[in-house]
């Protein structure tokens, strides 16, 4: 059992640093010592965020924000758990059916919806394809258990004097079975039962099995007011435990509407208009349409249709990244974001960028496996003044950072509080769920994640997503048709791919701006 955390003054370091060296040494898998740099010895910010997560489920404590960017090395990590600023409160279990506040995250997406009032959906979709050996039967005993670990999935939302709120509601989510007539493709099937609109005043959430062409799928609809990517692999993981056993307990102590509440009181008063002010001074002179791309429309819309290309990033490439990444002490993620603002300013001919960026925002004791909307975001502006392709890296990573102990209000809110609900037009993200890199079992067969027909419209112009896989990244540009065509984004990837190679090549060669 991981040793908890004496309160701060109390004697106890030795006990912290042989936790945190613990948590260190398993997600690095490899020993650690006193003096060791996280970074140093592969860490990056993924890495981090989960090292923070687990640490903070141990101890019962909210992580210092930037933790172990501040703090690199083994003491000095483990130190600064100890001091009063590392003591804030957590999130308290209440009732659970009823009516809650909604959430800062809630709070942003339904202001895009409202200003969006298009048919653009904040929908999302998840499917995993099952072997032969899975029991129908058993499947939906174990997924019945799953609404009452999860109340989210119930929830719908309400509008009340006081402004929007979330209804938890003790009702049944069945898992619907899916059968269409005739030689349908499973896939196709999915995406059908899949594409259905998800009404806010009702169960945000829905389950399906289908069955077509001698394949089944289990897939997942809900709304992104309260599912993520790590709630579906959380899902995933408890209902495989339910499935050998439906009577298993492990059920979450907290919900969704608990997180809510928490984060209502904790960013409270003084403390928001804090963390308001600091992003106002980092929007400040920047355009509020957002930064304009090569050839596109101006004003353009707050949603419209979108296409997609393939991006890739082969692993030795990636290799090249990381070895310069750990030599200036960055991280992967923040080697990429810097270097997609370097691309997108010379693609776009400017020197002032301003890059949207999405978080797991997981950090706060007890959430680690609470299903909901916990995803967060923020965005990075850095001038890309004359100097080399590190320099451009370093300026970025620091702008970064230094937003770390604002992470906590939501992109979206942010922007609307700020008047300036456009202004984020192009989006960066590195996304790594560490439930879906290695799917459970179900029936003693492996599950398979299978994709699901995504949304034919989009929020931001251009948005840039990556994944790791097998050493490399892919991912996929989305970019909105009704604001820039295929060869421009066609160009701007080319343009990253260029800077990529650059800085592994040799990080210290001069940049200059391109314009267009």
């Amino acid at each position: 059992m991981t040793p908890p955390i004496p309160p701060s003054g109390e004697s106890g370091e030795g006990d912290v640093t042989e936790l945190v060296r613990g948590v260190w040494s398993s997600a690095l898998d490899r020993p650690v010592s006193m003096s060791d740099d996280f970074f140093e010895l592969g860490g990056d910010s993924l890495t981090a965020l989960a090292v923070a997560s687990a640490v903070a489920r141990a101890t019962g404590r909210v992580v210092p924000d930037g933790w172990l960017y501040r703090h690199p090395r083994l003491v000095d990590a483990a130190r600064a758990l100890l001091r009063p600023q590392a003591a804030a409160g957590a999130p308290v279990a209440l009732e659970r059916q009823g009516r809650h506040p909604v959430s800062f995250q809630q709070e942003g997406l339904l202001s895009v919806i409202g200003h969006i009032s298009g048919s653009h959906r904040y929908q999302v979709a998840y499917a995993v394809a099952l072997g032969s050996s899975v029991d129908p039967g058993r499947l939906q005993a174990a997924w019945s258990r799953i609404p009452e670990r999860h109340p989210a999935l119930t929830t719908r939302l309400v509008r009340t004097a006081d402004g929007p709120a979330q209804d938890v509601c003790a009702v049944p989510l069945p898992l619907e079975l899916v059968a269409p007539s005739g030689q349908v493709p499973v896939g196709e099937a999915t995406d059908r039962w899949a594409s259905d609109e998800i009404p806010l005043d009702g169960p945000l959430a829905r389950v399906g099995l289908v069955q077509a062409a001698g394949e089944r799928q289990l897939v997942l609809a809900a709304h992104q007011l309260v599912m993520d990517p790590w709630s579906w692999a959380l899902l995933l993981a408890d209902l495989t435990v339910l499935y050998e056993n439906p009577d298993a307990g492990g059920a979450p102590e907290l919900s969704y509407s608990d997180y809510a509440r928490w984060q209502r009181t904790h960013l409270a008063g003084q403390v928001f208009d804090r963390h308001l002010e600091f992003w106002r001074g980092q929007a400040e002179g920047f355009p509020a349409a957002g930064l304009r791309l090569p050839g596109a429309p101006c004003p353009a819309g707050p949603a419209g249709p979108a296409a997609r290309l393939p991006v890739q990033v082969p692993g030795k490439l990636v290799s090249g990244l990381e070895e310069r990444a750990r030599a200036m002490g960055a991280s992967l993620f923040e080697v990429l974001l810097g270097l997609f603002h370097l691309a997108v300013g010379q693609w776009s001919g400017t020197d002032d960028v301003l890059i949207a960026s999405a978080t797991a925002s997981r950090t706060v004791p007890g959430v680690e496996d609470v299903v909901g909307f916990f995803v967060n975001g923020r965005f990075t502006r850095a001038r890309l003044t004359p100097g080399t392709v590190a320099d451009v890296v370093d300026r970025v990573r620091d702008s970064w950072r230094a937003a770390d102990g604002h992470r906590e209000l939501h992109l979206e809110k942010t922007l609307f509080d700020l008047g300036r609900p456009d202004m984020a037009n192009i989006k960066f993200s590195l996304n790594t769920v560490p439930g879906l890199a290695f799917l459970p079992a179900l029936g003693g067969g492996p599950l398979r994640a299978v994709p699901v027909a995504g949304a034919a419209s989009a929020r931001r112009h251009v948005s840039v997503g990556l994944t790791r896989t097998a050493g490399a990244l892919a991912g996929a540009v989305t970019y909105r048709t009704d604001v820039i065509d295929h060869a421009a984004v066609a160009a701007l990837i080319a343009v990253f791919d260029q800077a990529l190679r650059a800085f592994a090549a040799d990080p210290d060669q001069l940049v200059a701006l391109r314009r267009p």
